[in-house]
């Protein structure tokens, strides 16, 4: 029971950081910065529902996924060590990405594609996400699989009421305090890269 609450709270911590709800919060804003609060409230809805879907989805079938391409887990936690790290430098020197997924998400006409696009992907369930939950559910019985899906949910559950409360929230963090929030998490979400990295290297080694 103690190992399955440690791996429990080691997915959702890592899910957090990779997802980063606080620090999603500005964007969100942005995206839809003077629409009507039902819109708000049917994107917000839309996107975190895709997002979860597409990691639980992952949790279950990345291993047929990966079968299928010849991939393996090896190189999947280099591969996604490597894209979490440059999504963890992006966070910390400026966050360039996601200025521009708030420009084309403005320029869309379709207010339901907002929710997919860039809100549900990239930034909801993108490369570092999935990477996540496809490394922490290999090797893993059916329990902690349904811990995997668990923290999937909950880390949703967050990001729903960052949306809820975002006007509350930024006025209390302010944009400067999101910010802070969003480069420690880059911080530990860097660690975490070079952590899945080095596991994928000395995995790789050791099984030649």
């Amino acid at each position: 029971m103690t190992d399955y609450f440690a791996f429990f709270i080691t997915a959702f911590t890592t899910l957090f950081i990779i997802i980063d709800p606080p620090g999603n919060i500005p964007t969100f804003m942005a995206l839809t910065e003077g629409m009507d609060a039902r819109l708000v409230k049917r994107i917000s809805e839309k996107a975190t529902l895709i997002g979860a879907v597409i990691l639980i989805i992952f949790v279950f079938a990345g291993w047929a996924v990966m079968e299928f391409f010849s991939i393996s887990i090896e190189a999947l936690k280099i591969a996604g060590g490597l894209m979490m790290f440059i999504i963890s430098v992006d966070i910390l020197f400026g966050r360039k990405s996601r200025e521009i997924y708030e420009e084309k998400g403005k320029s869309s006409a379709d207010i339901d594609s907002i929710a997919v696009f860039p809100l549900a992907l990239p930034l909801y369930s993108g490369p570092g996400a999935i990477t996540a939950v496809v490394v922490l559910s290999s090797g893993v019985d059916l329990v902690g699989k349904m811990l995997v899906v668990l923290a999937v949910v909950l880390v949703y559950v967050i990001v729903r009421l960052t949306h809820v409360y975002s006007l509350l929230l930024m006025r209390i963090l302010g944009r400067s305090g999101s910010d802070i929030i969003a480069r420690v998490m880059a911080i530990l979400l860097a660690a975490i890269s070079v952590e899945y990295i080095l596991d994928g290297i000395i995995s790789k080694v050791s099984g030649l």
